[in-house]
């Protein structure tokens, strides 16, 4: 298993923040208790596993052994995905990584399952259109995230494959174009993206936590996604600011995948394909796909539908929804996709759904408002889910 790469800023999306409060429990599982009982401010003592460390901290050693490390950063642990799995299993951090989520689900073997995969020895200049990345790093959680703490939501590095992501922007949009202008890099220590995090009390015991007023302001979250429109505190120059990083993000180890022009060409100058840096919907790497990965269970259809859906509102067994979600690529895998096989074409482009009865048809007479036509037993509502 590789090492730890401090140096490095961990890959999308996405371990999530271990973050340990004093409550015996929380989703069944006991937290640890090894911790003082009263913070640097005299209050009731929160324990915190990453980051925002306090002065009486005991924190380093859920992590690292002083005389007994596995390799030379002393970790508890022989490699990075053993450690932050031997508590974002479920087993002690509040999010476990193996269940899905807006970062999706990592270490699935369902079927269609893919992922970033963070238990080889691949290297990040191995990732799928990478032309100018160099980094011969290897590819770990902590490509993308980082352990000790992060400005960034959900501990996402600040620098990735040795390249500073995050920058201002400038967006101009006249009709249907788009004119973008990088203006200068944000500083280290700086939001460089902002996630639209929720209180998540989804478990009673996760609600308990969340209105404890002894926990010294500890609160579990989970994600909707990156801001893709304004919301409350915001401007719409920053939700354009944290969608085109998000892609910078992405784009540190898959460059070539980063278009800053619409139908641009690829770096090699031959093929064309879909613009990734744009604030336009459906034009950010996650409205497709997922940062950690995907499997059957979260694979949608372009109605927007997944298995349970399937099997609630049509009354299938469970044989016939997975038949009918699984992805069928010649590879086997769902490269992390959120939609199954090329669902998520048909989701946004809609006006091709016309098929055999076309404008103009005797079954279709009507050439005013083809828009509205779907084909007869087809559902393509999955539009309004698409970032």
């Amino acid at each position: 298993m590789s090492k730890l790469k401090m140096s490095l800023a961990a890959l999308l999306t996405i371990i999530l923040v271990g973050m340990f409060g004093a409550l015996a429990s929380a989703e069944g599982v006991t937290l640890p208790t090894n911790v003082g009982t009263v913070d640097n401010f005299g209050n009731t003592n929160t324990h915190k596993t990453h980051g925002n460390f306090q002065n009486n901290t005991n924190s380093c050693a859920n992590c690292h052994s002083t005389h007994n490390g596995e390799n030379e950063m002393l970790l508890m642990k022989s490699g990075e995905l053993e450690l932050c799995l031997s508590c974002h299993d479920g087993t002690m951090g509040f999010y476990n990584v193996k269940l899905p989520s807006e970062a999706g689900v990592i270490d699935s073997h369902e079927m269609s399952a893919s992922m970033h995969n963070v238990s080889s020895d691949l290297t990040e200049n191995a990732a799928p259109g990478a032309l100018n990345n160099k980094s011969t790093g290897t590819f770990e959680c902590s490509s993308c995230h980082n352990p000790h703490g992060s400005a960034n939501d959900r501990l996402l590095n600040e620098t990735v494959a040795g390249k500073q992501f995050a920058n201002n922007y400038n967006v101009t949009i006249v009709g249907y174009t788009e004119t973008i202008t990088k203006l200068n890099q944000v500083p280290i220590g700086t939001k460089g993206l902002k996630l639209n995090l929720v209180e998540d009390n989804s478990t009673p015991e996760l609600q308990a936590i969340n209105n404890s007023t002894t926990n010294s302001g500890l609160k579990i979250y989970k994600s909707n996604g990156i801001y893709n429109k304004p919301a409350d505190g915001l401007t719409q120059t920053q939700v354009y600011d944290y969608k085109l990083n998000y892609s910078e993000f992405c784009a540190a180890c898959h460059d070539d995948y980063l278009k800053n022009r619409e139908n641009g060409p690829r770096a090699d100058g031959v093929h064309y394909t879909h613009t990734t840096n744009s604030t336009k919907q459906g034009r950010s790497c996650t409205a497709c796909h997922f940062a950690h990965g995907t499997d059957i269970t979260l694979l949608k259809d372009t109605a927007g539908k997944t298995i349970a859906d399937l099997q609630a509102e049509k009354g299938w067994t469970e044989t016939q929804a997975k038949n009918y979600m699984k992805d069928v690529s010649k590879s086997g895998s769902s490269a992390l996709k959120r939609f199954t096989n090329m669902a998520v074409c048909w989701a946004c482009h809609q006006s091709t759904h016309q098929i055999a009865n076309t404008p103009g048809t005797t079954n279709y007479p009507n050439t005013t408002d083809w828009q509205n036509f779907k084909v007869p037993g087809g559902d393509y509502s999955g539009k309004s889910i698409i970032k």
